[in-house]
């Protein structure tokens, strides 16, 4: 039975195709062993990012990590692994408070290439770390100023005005914790030797109460820059005059002037509005009004162009006569002219003392016959009864002596 069984052509068959199938096994075996290896910065993936944030939550540390992955599988599996990507994937969508997170790493939360069936055997032997850590804050948004400070120079003969920043406020949006921290956002301009004005988008810094610098990097701001401007123009000191008008027999070579507190003010502007400017009037001072010495108080006047960089507004403008000699002389001669139609008028001041100023010789020489007193009535009231005018007293026949002073009379009308 055995011989015959032997002899038979399918028994040979049968057993070639066991050895073939052991042999295919061995060698598939020996071939693709299994091994054990470490599959590192497998990065972690958050989902249900937009349930935390519809609850005002963030993720405000440990958003961006990687994990290693310790298996154990053939080694052609290995392989295929090596050619798509690994993730750990987190679900945050069942975090309703802030606070510290761990979630442990376990094979149901790992996600291996397309290629990787159910039939290829992986082992997760071991992770580091063992677990994913991070942390939950709550989100806030608040607005801070935003301070200029400028830690340069400007050239000299130059002035910086004030610093302007636009827009003023910033917001500042983040973690709970961190943005708490935020007391103001601060930009700092360096240059030195300023010689124009300062203009730039300029980023800033944002600040802690103390003064410390609080990092950014988990925070957003908005806008991330501002339009910081700093003026500088050009220091000028600019002397301060009058105008003298020649009158009272005085010149301006017979005035001494004092201006007080100060004959010149530091004025600011641009170098064309600048360029021009050699003096700054205070206006006309009537030689005639003076006697002796008198004061005068001047207001200080600038076009809007220019700045007033001393701060002095009004100064006192003091005129002394120096070098002439005066005289008093009686005056009778008084004449009344456009009165009123319908009206005549009477001068009641019959006689007036009048002052008059000059070089002593030419002084001496003035009769009271020169001297005349005009009432114009032209502007006066048309009503009935007495009433105080004042008059213009002329001086004919001298140009080098002059009347000094203001007069009137009293003027009837009927």
């Amino acid at each position: 039975m055995m011989k015959k069984l032997t002899d038979s052509r399918w028994f040979y068959i049968l057993v070639s195709i066991l050895m073939a199938f052991v042999l295919w096994v061995y060698v598939g075996k020996e071939a693709n062993p299994i091994a054990t290896g470490t599959i590192r910065n497998v990065q972690v993936v958050f989902s249900g990012l937009d349930v935390l944030e519809e609850r005002g939550l963030m993720i405000s540390d440990g958003a961006s990590q990687t994990v290693s992955l310790n298996i154990q599988a053939r080694r052609e599996v290995f392989k295929r692994l090596s050619q798509g990507d690994v993730t750990v994937t987190v679900d945050v969508s069942g975090i309703t408070e802030p606070g510290e997170q761990s979630i442990p790493i376990t094979t149901r939360i790992i996600s291996y290439p397309r290629s990787i069936t159910s039939t290829d055997a992986i082992d997760l032997r071991y992770t580091s770390p063992a677990a994913v850590d991070f942390t939950v804050s709550r989100w806030e948004t608040k607005e801070v100023d935003v301070l200029a400070v400028f830690e340069g120079s400007v050239a000299e003969g130059y002035q910086r005005g004030e610093i302007t920043v636009t827009p003023q406020r910033i917001s500042v949006s983040g973690p709970e914790e961190l943005v708490e921290q935020v007391d103001h956002a601060q930009v700092t301009i360096a240059q030195e030797g300023l010689t124009e004005t300062y203009s730039e988008q300029c980023s800033y810094s944002l600040v802690d109460l103390d003064g410390g610098v609080v990092s950014s990097s988990n925070l957003k701001t908005d806008p991330e820059s501002v339009l910081v401007t700093l003026p500088v123009e050009v220091l000028k000191e600019v002397p301060l005059t009058v105008n003298l008008i020649d009158g009272g027999g005085a010149t301006a070579e017979n005035a001494k002037v004092t201006i007080e507190p100060a004959d010149t003010i530091m004025v600011s502007g641009s170098q064309s509005d600048l360029e021009g400017l050699k003096e700054i009037s205070l206006g006309d001072i009537d030689l005639s009004d003076v006697y002796g010495t008198n004061t005068f108080v001047k207001e200080i006047e600038l076009s809007p162009e220019l700045t007033n960089v001393s701060g002095i507004t009004e100064v006192t403008v003091t005129v002394t006569i120096q070098g002439l000699a005066t005289r008093t002389m009686k005056v009778d001669n008084i004449e009344i002219i456009n009165t009123p139609g319908g009206y005549e008028a009477e001068a009641i001041t019959k006689s007036c003392s009048v002052l008059i100023r000059g070089p002593e010789e030419e002084v001496n020489k003035v009769t009271e016959s020169q001297l005349r007193i005009v009432a114009d009535l032209s502007n006066t009231d048309p009503s009935t009864g007495s009433r105080t005018v004042p008059v213009k007293v002329y001086l004919d026949g001298s140009s080098k002596v002059g009347v000094v002073g203001d007069y009137s009379i009293s003027v009837s009308l009927s």
